[in-house]
């Protein structure tokens, strides 16, 4: 694994996938009996097999973009085993984007469809899972008039139900019953958005959505030669588009990237806000998609500064959300305040001092970054040592609300306030336990003499402001109310 999950994320992992009471009546979609805390198993090793048992916890969406070499095959076989016995089974979709170009007869196509689409059943049962090919009946028109596709959920269901993973081979029935050939990301976009409106089982509903290719993820026109590491698709969609048309190489390199782009916009707008996406080449397998399911994150955090460009992100893997819009506010009257305060409280848990706050944010108020419905919010004011000295852009608050933890909204914030502030700073007391994630992130830091205050920098010029920064972080007054 590159990398190393803290001792939250294993919680938050094990919260999402771990193992249900113990029953002797499996459900339609268990096959098997699930066990807590291996109640009754003595030995290490069974702990460890029950732990490593098949199970289903949560559901992914999984488009194979192939053809792959003998090796890659196997690779990919052996990954989707592994998350299933993690607890993440998947829905997969073949794909092969030569498919497209085949001008044989829709009977003839759909042969090679089923006969490729065989050799990932024959690797997952090879690495040790059980895999049932599905086509015929799945994907269905809705109605002669209609262009919509639905999805006959029940040979899913069946797989499911019986520990195999399902393959689905994107072949439609027509109304007059003809098996016509459709793209993966149209039968992709169908399962999900079928899947997200049930109302059988909310297990049902995909928590991911993964696409596993040969170029891997999106490419960063902001640092060529990578690939981004997450991408928050309400805010960042318009720009990859703007990027791949002025990149015209891109779509020979990446030729089928806005397109994949474009499908997974249009799952995660049908699924709920915790679930993301994830594109990660075959030669990042299994580590990449492990790595994402324990840590739910992208492998390299993006809001961490560019010190060694060797290793941004050199698994080409990119982790998607649905994403927050992201608003900025540049005076107080355009903020609800009810709602920052109620926020900066649930984040920090402590009571904001309501008048001696907002009285200070008229007169330094610079902005308040806001994610969403109040998700999240970044507050930066206008520091002077004196009344005649120049203003330095200090960050007052970062707040993330609980129930928006852990979907990336972090990231996304620091991103957007380094874009806005490239020259700021900010305190934190020496015993604050995110000062390590604030160390990996600044450009320098002074442990200031005789108080509890660390102060911290972002930009390439801190250093030259040190002592007005010093003097600044002494004189800001608390903001809650000590009890």
């Amino acid at each position: 694994m590159d990398t190393v999950p803290s001792k939250r994320e294993l919680q938050h992992f094990l919260k999402r996938f771990g193992s249900e009471e113990k029953t002797t009546h499996p459900s339609l979609l268990s096959g098997f009996e699930v066990i807590k805390g291996a109640p009754g198993v003595q030995s290490p090793k069974d702990y460890v097999n029950a732990l490593l048992g098949p199970s289903f916890n949560q559901l992914a969406i999984t488009k194979i973009e192939g053809p792959f070499e003998k090796s890659e095959w196997a690779s990919v076989g052996n990954t989707l085993y592994k998350l299933q016995k993690l607890g993440l089974t998947s829905i997969v979709v073949s794909d092969n984007p030569n498919w497209q170009n085949d001008k044989s007869s829709a009977i003839e196509l759909n042969k090679r469809m089923i006969r490729e689409s065989m050799t990932l059943v024959e690797s997952i049962e090879k690495a040790g899972g059980r895999a049932r090919l599905v086509y015929g009946g799945v994907i269905e028109r809705s109605n002669v008039a209609s262009k919509s596709i639905d999805i006959n959920l029940d040979f899913v269901h069946y797989g499911l139900s019986h520990n195999q993973i399902p393959i689905v081979v994107p072949i439609l029935t027509d109304t007059d019953g003809l098996q016509v050939p459709i793209t993966a990301n149209e039968a992709m976009t169908a399962l999900t958005n079928k899947l997200a409106k049930q109302r059988l089982n909310p297990r049902l509903v995909p928590s991911k959505i993964v696409v596993i290719n040969k170029e891997g993820g999106i490419p960063n026109h902001e640092r060529p030669g990578t690939a981004h590491s997450l991408v928050n698709i309400q805010e960042e969609y318009k720009d990859i588009q703007a990027a791949f048309s002025k990149n015209h190489q891109w779509n020979q390199s990446y030729p089928n990237t806005m397109e994949n782009l474009s499908a997974i916009r249009h799952c995660l707008n049908d699924l709920p806000i915790s679930s993301s996406a994830i594109i990660v080449p075959v030669s990042s397998l299994p580590n990449a998609l492990i790595a994402n399911l324990v840590t739910d994150k992208p492998l390299f955090s993006s809001s961490l500064p560019i010190t060694d460009k060797t290793r941004i992100n050199q698994a080409k893997t990119t982790v998607l959300r649905h994403g927050i819009e992201i608003n900025s506010f540049q005076r107080l009257d355009e903020i609800d305040v009810n709602r920052l305060s109620s926020l900066l409280e649930a984040s920090f848990g402590k009571v904001v001092d309501r008048d001696g706050f907002y009285k200070r944010l008229e007169n330094v108020m610079a902005s308040v970054i806001v994610a969403g419905d109040y998700e999240g919010a970044v507050v930066m004011t206008n520091e002077k040592v004196a009344e005649d000295s120049r203003s330095h852009a200090y960050l007052d608050k970062f707040a993330i609300a609980p129930s928006s933890q852990g979907i990336g909204l972090t990231d996304i914030l620091w991103r957007k306030m380094c874009d806005g502030y490239p020259e700021l700073f900010w305190r934190s007391r020496k015993d604050n336990g995110v000062n390590k994630w604030y160390f990996e992130r600044c450009n320098g830091y002074l442990r200031l003499k005789d108080s509890n205050w660390v102060l911290f920098w972002h930009g390439k010029n801190g250093y030259q402001h040190i002592q007005e920064y010093a003097k600044i972080a002494d004189f800001i007054p608390a903001s809650f109310i000590n009890k």
